[in-house]
């Protein structure tokens, strides 16, 4: 019997890690704090951004051919990575949200 309840432990414990190494949750969870939020005028050129579902195959250069701008590939990347940190070490699954930059239109974003 301890051999059975041990074998089920260990199956519920890999597929917990597995499932945290293909979605990367507890690396999300570490980058976002609750207070986030825009609450003055910033007078920075920050990037527009689109939010994109990512489909099966997906690649960030893939996204990045879906959707063009003027943007340099180094300058877009960094930018990518700033919105999405949880990417930096592994590659969009199939479903998840990212968000792509695109060249600001004027510096003007207050709200």
């Amino acid at each position: 019997m301890r051999i059975f309840l041990t074998a089920i432990v260990i199956l519920i414990i890999s597929y917990f890690i597995r499932t945290d190494l293909q979605e990367g949750t507890i690396p999300k969870a570490a980058f976002y704090s609750e207070g986030t939020g825009i609450s003055d005028c910033a007078d920075t050129l920050e990037p527009d951004v689109i939010p994109v579902t990512v489909v099966k195959d997906d690649t960030v250069r893939s996204l990045f051919a879906l959707y063009p701008d003027d943007m340099d590939l180094l300058t877009r990347l960094s930018e990518f990575y700033k919105l999405n940190p949880h990417l930096k070490n592994q590659q969009p699954a199939a479903g998840e949200t990212v968000f792509l930059p695109l060249s600001s239109g004027s510096g003007d974003t207050c709200r």
